[in-house]
C-alpha cells in the first residue's frame, strides 16, 4: 500500500499533516512551532520545549511524567531545536508502539497525545510563571550544553563562522544562543515568551502513523484549532543570503591540534536538484571532487566536505587540516569547483551521484520518522513530492545544469580556527592578528 500524506489548515497558521504507512509498528506526533526571533531569544526559545517536555500540571515532576510515559509501553517525550532560513524551529516530539501491538489492544496513541497536548497549554506553573526550581535546573542544563559546545572543534568552527557568513542576518545566531544570554534568563520572562510562541508562531502537526489514528488526529484538532492567535508568524524558508562585496576572511586562534577550515560560497537563483547534484559531485560522495583529490591524490587535509543550505543557498566546506596546509587547501578548494564550473566531470560519475542520491531518497521509505521529516522539508518548499517523484525530477537534471549551477557559486567567507601555538610568527606579529578574529 503507498504512503499517505495529507496536510490540511486547522487554525490560523496552524496545519495538521498526517504520514500513514502500515508497515510499519510505531506512531510519532511532532508538534513544531516556527517563529521569527530577534537573535538575543534564541537561548529562552531553546528553553522553552525544554521545560514543557520534563513535567506539565498533570504530572508535575520528571519523576511522575517519566513514570507515566514507562506505563505506555516506554512511550517517549523529547525535544529539539534549530534554525531553518531565519526562522527559530521548537519541536515537541511523541513517540509509542501502535495500539495494534498492544497487549490487550490499548489505546495508548490517543493517551500520549493528550500528555503531549497538557504538556504544551497546561505546563508545571507558579505564581503566573514557570516553576523557578526546575527552571534553575534547566537553565544550568543549557548553560552546560553551551559550554561544551566548545568542546566539539568542528562544530565550534562551524557555529563561528556562520557569525560571519551570515552576518546581520538571524541565520548568523547559534541555536542556543551565547552564555551571557543564556545566563540572564529568567522564569518569568521565558513564560512570556512561551505564550507568545503558542499566539503567534506558525505552527506544524505531523501525526505518523502505521494505523487508523482518527481519533488522535480529532484531539490535536481540537487542542489547537480553538487557540486564540494573534499577530502570526508567516514563515518564508527560502531566502538567499546576500553574498558579500569582497570575500572575507577571519582568523580565530585557539589551542587545537587540528586547524579547521570553513569556506562559504553563495549563489542566487538556481534550480535546487542541480545545487544538489553539484554537491554531491563537489564534496559529498566518495568520489567527490574534494574526497579523491584534496584529500586522496593531495593529501592536503584529514577529512573534507560539502554541504548546501538550501535555504540560504549556501555552499559551506570546512575540513580539518594542518595548519601549515592553509594556504593550499584553500587554493585547492577553489580549484576543484572551478574544474566543476569547467565541466571537469564524466557521464559515469554523473550517472553514479544520480543513482547514489536516489537512494539515499528513496531510504526515507524505510521508516516512519524518515517520511515524516520528508514530507516536513516539502511544506517548506510548497510541494508535497514523494521520494519516487523527487526522483524523477532529479535524473532530469543534465550535464549543463549542473555546470551552469557550478559556475553561479562565489567565495563569500574564509574562516579559519588555527592553532594558538605561532612559532614561526614575531609576537608584533601575532599581536596583530588579534583584530582578525571572530
Amino acid at each position: 500500500m503507498p504512503v499517505e500524506y495529507n496536510r490540511k489548515q486547522i487554525a490560523d497558521g496552524v496545519y495538521l499533516s498526517t504520514v500513514h504507512d502500515e508497515k510499519f509498528k510505531t506512531n510519532y506526533i511532532s508538534v513544531q512551532f516556527v517563529s521569527d526571533f530577534e537573535v538575543k531569544e534564541a537561548s529562552a526559545r531553546a528553553l522553552i520545549p525544554n521545560i514543557l517536555t520534563v513535567s506539565n500540571s498533570k504530572y508535575p515532576t520528571r519523576e511522575a511524567l517519566s513514570t507515566k510515559l514507562a506505563s505506555l509501553y516506554n512511550a517517549s517525550l523529547s525535544d529539539t531545536e534549530t534554525i531553518v532560513g531565519n526562522s527559530y524551529v521548537s519541536t515537541l516530539f511523541a513517540s509509542c508502539i501502535a495500539d495494534c501491538n498492544t497487549i490487550d489492544g490499548e489505546k495508548i496513541t490517543a493517551e500520549l497525545a493528550n500528555i503531549l497536548i497538557t504538556s504544551i497549554f497546561s505546563p508545571k506553573t507558579v505564581n503566573g510563571a514557570f516553576d523557578e526550581t526546575e527552571f534553575a535546573i534547566l537553565k544550568k542544563e543549557l548553560l552546560d550544553e553551551i559550554d561544551t559546545e566548545i568542546n566539539n572543534k568542528r562544530n565550534y568552527a562551524l557555529k563561528q563562522a556562520r557569525k560571519t557568513i551570515y552576518c546581520g542576518e538571524k541565520s548568523a545566531s547559534g541555536v542556543y544562543g551565547s552564555r551571557k544570554e543564556a545566563e540572564a534568563l529568567t522564569c518569568e520572562y521565558v513564560y512570556e515568551l512561551y505564550l507568545s510562541m503558542l499566539e503567534s508562531s506558525h505552527i506544524e502537526i505531523i501525526l505518523g502513523s502505521s494505523e487508523n489514528v482518527a481519533e488522535t488526529a480529532e484531539l490535536l484538532e481540537r487542542a489547537f484549532s480553538d487557540i486564540p492567535r494573534k499577530n502570526v508568524y508567516r514563515p518564508v524558508y527560502y531566502e538567499a543570503s546576500p553574498l558579500k562585496p569582497k570575500t572575507e576572511n577571519v582568523t580565530e586562534r585557539m589551542d587545537v591540534k587540528q586547524t579547521r577550515l570553513v569556506m562559504a560560497y553563495k549563489i542566487g537563483k538556481t534550480d535546487l536538484y542541480a545545487a544538489k547534484i553539484f554537491t554531491a559531485l563537489f564534496g559529498i560522495t566518495p568520489t567527490s571532487k574534494l574526497f579523491m583529490n584534496v584529500r586522496e591524490k593531495m593529501s592536503l587535509c584529514y577529512s573534507c566536505s560539502a554541504a548546501y543550505d538550501e535555504c540560504r543557498q549556501t555552499l559551506i566546506v570546512e575540513c580539518g587540516i594542518d595548519d601549515a596546509n592553509l594556504d593550499k587547501t584553500i587554493a585547492a578548494i577553489n580549484e576543484q569547483l572551478r574544474s566543476l564550473a569547467d565541466g571537469d566531470f564524466t557521464d559515469d560519475e554523473l550517472n553514479d551521484t544520480k543513482l547514489m542520491m536516489t537512494g539515499a531518497f528513496r531510504s526515507n521509505y524505510d521508516s516512519l520518522y524518515g517520511l515524516m521529516n520528508w514530507y516536513n522539508v516539502q511544506y517548506r518548499r510548497g510541494t508535497a513530492l514523494s521520494p519516487n517523484e523527487v526522483t524523477v525530477k532529479l535524473n532530469a537534471i543534465t550535464r549543463d545544469d549542473v555546470i551552469l549551477c557550478a559556475q553561479g557559486f562565489e567565495l563569500d567567507t574564509v574562516y579559519a580556527l588555527r592553532t594558538s601555538h605561532i612559532s614561526q610568527l614575531s609576537q608584533s606579529a601575532a599581536e596583530n592578528e588579534k583584530g582578525d578574529t571572530v
